[in-house]
């Protein structure tokens, strides 16, 4: 082999061995960015901006825990429903859900998780936000205008995930609604960054354990401790980051009573754009059918 050929090879295998350790990093930086604190949003601090009436920032906090802030409707069907973003993002992710549940009459609470927006703490999608979960909960049944027996849930995403978590232990959430949440955290992590195989998975998976958050409680392995309180599960024919194979078998693992419904044409949290009218239905239904009736 000529001293030309070899450099060649020399820097092909350089070459190749950059690329591979650039998309290494890139999915070991991604996945790492879902437990860092995002930049707020402009409209997180504005809740006079967005058109829902008398809905106002509030703070709270369990003991010995960081400040949860949040945005709050006040009920006007004496039921009331907690809303838990994904990763991110903030309240102001909801807004849509928000402005939908509150034009209904329902109470909503839409919450910065620990680490992320106005609230202390640190994101672990685990411990600290079931705890803000409840600390949400606690809240709302000590207002005059929610009836403790009708408080709800709704989380997106990995908000989802951490709120079927809080939902088993927590029987004071008394109807959940689950759009777009991960079976397994593991699992999903590996599907979604399957493009470059192990040299994408591996270092995602790295972050993942990296970042502190606990593995166990899996939305498919306790989904069933839910019930006999009601659930709605939501996914997207065209969800990439959850696939709709995740929704069909939370809700086959899920007791009853339980729904779910796969959003046609949906991706992962585009429902209130895609199908503003179907969706709107969907969760004003379940929450009138399972926390007013």
């Amino acid at each position: 082999m000529t001293k030309i050929a070899i450099y060649v090879v020399v820097a092909v295998v350089a070459l190749g061995f950059v690329a591979a350790l650039r998309i290494a990093v890139s999915n070991y930086r991604g996945e790492r960015s879902d437990f860092e604190r995002s930049p707020a949003a402009q409209a997180s601090r504005h809740p006079e901006l967005t058109g829902i009436p008398d809905l106002h920032e509030i703070s709270f906090a369990a003991p010995n825990e960081p400040s949860v802030a949040v945005w709050y409707a006040p009920s006007r069907n004496r039921a009331a429903i907690i809303l838990v973003h994904g990763t991110g993002a903030d309240r102001s992710s909801l807004l849509a859900e928000t402005r939908i549940l509150a034009a209904a009459g329902f109470g909503v609470l839409a919450l910065d998780i620990p680490g992320q927006g106005a609230s202390g703490g640190r994101t672990l999608w685990g411990v600290p936000e079931r705890h803000a979960i409840s600390a949400a909960v606690e809240w709302l049944s000590h207002r005059a205008e929610v009836d403790p027996q009708r408080i709800g849930g709704f989380g997106l995403s990995m908000g989802a995930y951490v709120l079927t978590q809080t939902a088993v232990s927590d029987k004071r959430i008394r109807a959940v609604v689950l759009v777009g949440c991960p079976n397994d955290v593991v699992e999903q992590n590996w599907v979604t960054s399957a493009k470059w195989g192990w040299l994408s998975q591996w270092p995602t998976y790295w972050a993942l354990r990296a970042s502190g958050m606990p593995l166990d409680l899996l939305p498919k392995n306790i989904i069933g401790g839910i019930s006999p309180r009601a659930v709605l599960i939501i996914g997207g024919t065209l969800d990439q980051v959850v696939p709709s194979y995740m929704a069909r078998q939370l809700y086959d693992a899920a007791g009853s009573p339980k729904e779910i419904w796969i959003a046609p044409g949906a991706n992962h949290t585009d429902y209130a754009v895609v199908l503003p009218q179907e969706y709107r239905n969907r969760l004003v239904g379940f929450f009138s059918r399972t926390l007013l009736d």
